[in-house]
């Protein structure tokens, strides 16, 4: 959500016309610095599932946790993995090349290229060199490759391990780049960037492009079980991020939207039996916008859904040990924490209860009132229970009328405190952290990779666990 520059049409021209998966990138490119421990077997790791919930901040994770004790009687799956002897446990440094506090695109580069890089660009080099990505050294190695995410296709993250680009807002050439870099499997929001407007004024779909190219395509949850097995999809389920899973849940309208496990399995189905294995990144991508937003309801349900990915992942592995498995985040976002609330803070196990009240995510309510282009006190009641009045309706209809580029500040601005004291939720900013996160690995590899890491060292880890080499 970091506002950059746009890119002039000179770039975007010579971005976009980058050489397909045969040349990937020019002679002499910039190679990743980072080099490949020496300690780690070569070649072991067939497949990597490299399973990301983008911007999840420690304190996220403590609610989840806490609000699964108390609803479901049992941790969530990401506590679980400490509890195992087989997986190793890193803390990460996350910083960027240009900042202690990364961005996605700079975090997910990182990992993609192994060099630290400046915040909104790709696999590009401080100094304005492009960096060879991860799925491109697997796709030459004849793996299969695959990305899915509950955010576009085309965002920070999924674009990070495939594509090279100058600006992370340039999503139509990355749409492109995945075509011409043969990513198999690409699940996940983003339509829109797959309807391209060209200088004369004409439109190209790219969604057809990639079915000449033998992709089948699916736009929802039915076309997706259809598409199960096939060898290369292309899954775009909305126009732009895939809707909130707390509004997937309560709205019956996106009945027809499929969930962050749901396209895992059908990932899996599509890569599993290649020759030479695969790479396939899954993202749980909204937990940041949630952060962003300081959306409580939707942080939670968002993080529950990626957490559910995790068991689905064990499962793969236990059947094919040959799977090296990495279970992280890039970033913090928000400084969402569960605050001691009430005398002795013993009104904190309450509000757990009570955040169960909140039905849909602020972007529901943003969407709805900005398609009549007027606050309805009713929906809102609907989505959280509280009733507004009249002043807070006022705060809400003029950034309405203002144009406001988000409605969530003007919901927080309004009933921010009642917010506060319905959930205990609290947060630090609006922004990314600069926090350490979590870093699990299981798998071939998994046992070289030191307890404390910086993330554009993780690439070295892959890369020689998969036998490859940075010179390829």
């Amino acid at each position: 959500m970091e506002k950059r520059s746009t890119p002039n049409r000179r770039q975007f021209i010579q971005l976009s016309g980058l050489a397909g998966a045969a040349s990937l990138l020019p002679a002499g490119q910039a190679r990743a610095s980072v080099q490949a421990p020496a300690s780690v077997p070569r070649g072991t790791a067939k497949n990597v599932i490299f399973l990301v919930v983008d911007g999840m901040s420690h304190g996220t994770l403590g609610l989840a946790n806490q609000w699964k004790l108390r609803h479901e009687q049992t941790a969530p799956h990401w506590i679980k993995l400490l509890e195992r002897s087989d997986i190793k446990r890193s803390l990460q440094d996350t910083a960027s090349a240009d900042s202690p506090v990364t961005d996605s695109a700079a975090a997910g580069s990182a990992w993609g290229c192994g060099q630290r890089i400046h915040n909104g660009a790709i696999n590009y080099d401080p100094q304005g060199n492009p960096l060879k990505p991860i799925l491109s050294h697997a796709k030459e190695a004849g793996k299969k490759t695959g990305l899915v995410t509950t955010c576009r296709i085309t965002h920070a993250t999924p674009a990070a391990f495939t594509v090279n680009v100058q600006e992370r807002e340039m999503e139509d050439a990355i749409a492109r780049q995945y075509l011409e870099r043969e990513v198999d499997v690409l699940l996940g929001g983003g339509a829109r960037h797959f309807s391209q407007a060209q200088a004369d004024g004409s439109v190209v779909d790219f969604g057809a492009k990639f079915q000449e190219a033998g992709y089948t395509l699916a736009t929802d949850r039915d076309e997706l079980a259809a598409a199960k097995g096939k060898q290369r999809v292309l899954g775009l389920f909305s126009k732009s991020h895939v809707p909130y899973a707390i509004d997937r849940k309560n709205d019956r309208s996106l009945a027809q939207v499929p969930g962050l496990v749901e396209m895992f399995k059908a990932a899996l189905a599509s890569l599993d039996g290649s020759n030479e294995g695969f790479f396939l990144q899954v993202e749980g991508g909204r937990v940041d916008h949630a952060g962003h937003a300081n959306d409580a309801g939707a942080i939670l349900h968002e993080y529950l859904e990626y957490d559910n990915c995790i068991p689905v992942a064990l499962e793969y592995v236990k059947r094919h040990p040959d799977t090296l498995l990495i279970v992280t985040t890039d970033h913090g976002t928000g400084g969402c924490q569960l605050d001691g609330q009430g005398k002795r803070y013993v009104g904190s196990g309450p509000a757990l209860d009570r955040i169960n009240t909140l039905k849909y995510s602020f972007e529901w309510l943003e969407n709805r009132f900005r398609a009549s282009g007027k606050f309805n006190a009713l929906d809102f009641t609907r989505a959280t229970g509280i009733k507004p009045t009249a002043g807070q309706s006022a705060i809400v209809q003029e950034a309405l009328d203002a144009d406001a580029k988000y409605l969530s500040g003007a919901f927080l601005e309004a009933f921010g405190d009642q917010l506060n004291e319905l959930t205990a939720v609290g947060w630090s900013s609006d922004k990314h952290t600069a926090e350490c996160v979590d870093l699990f690995t299981m798998g071939p590899g998994a046992a070289a990779v030191p307890a404390y890491i910086k993330n554009n060292e993780l690439f070295g880890h892959m890369m020689s666990a998969m036998g490859l080499s940075e010179a390829s």
